[in-house]
């Protein structure tokens, strides 16, 4: 059995959304359940709810693996989605996305957050490695490549590698909170601006030094 048809059987029903012109596909990457909801690994998420909100979003369109809603942003035809997976499986739901639209890793965009970034940051980037971050590498699995864009939001580096998955699956103080909530906002913005066209304005705009970047960007 080749690959589409294996996707066939998996996502029946699927249709492309338009082979000329599909649209933009921005993911947001973190845990389903309500107990995750304000943790760190679910940032990516706070900004989704910030476009959902922006664009009277309805999401509507709900399977197994994600829910997701189709918007103008900006005037660009985009799907937000949301994982519905833990986020080691977030490739599971951007295969559904990527078979039934057709869209190009390069017109993919991926919102994560990233321990190497200090609370409050925000990085783009148009490719790169996981950096350590199992959501990161099950996007690049699904899609075969690393060449996709991505806006990372910083909450920190915990002070020892052992504590890694308790930092990310715990919560901010209230300072630290209004830092990252600012920062998804921005992310956001940047968002808005990547898919109608100016993704270099966006990363002149947003990648400041100021952002603080901890260590070698991925």
């Amino acid at each position: 059995m080749n690959v589409s048809s294996l996707l066939d059987k998996l996502f029946p029903g699927g249709k492309s959304g338009g082979p000329e012109d599909p649209p933009w596909i921005v993911l947001g990457l973190g845990n389903p359940g309500a107990e995750y909801r304000n943790t760190r690994h679910n940032v990516g998420w706070w900004c989704m709810g910030e476009l959902v909100r922006r664009t009277n979003a309805e999401l509507n369109r709900k399977r197994k693996e994600l829910k997701y809603a189709e918007v103008e942003l900006g005037g660009t035809h985009t799907v937000l989605a949301y994982p519905r997976t833990f986020m080691n499986r977030s490739g599971l739901a951007l295969s559904y996305l990527t078979h039934r639209f057709k869209t190009p890793p390069e017109n993919i965009l991926i919102v994560t957050d990233d321990i190497n970034l200090n609370p409050g940051s925000v990085r783009i980037r148009k490719k790169g490695g996981p950096g350590g971050h199992n959501g990161l590498k099950s996007i690049i699995t699904a899609l075969g490549t690393n060449e996709f864009p991505r806006i990372r939001i910083g909450v920190g580096n915990p002070d020892s590698s052992s504590e890694q998955v308790d930092h990310v699956l715990g919560t901010f103080d209230h300072d630290t909170r209004d830092l990252v909530n600012a920062a998804s906002l921005r992310a956001a913005d940047a968002i808005t601006m990547i898919v109608n066209g100016e993704f270099d304005n966006a990363m002149n705009k947003f990648n400041a030094k100021s952002n603080g970047e901890t260590s070698k960007p991925n």
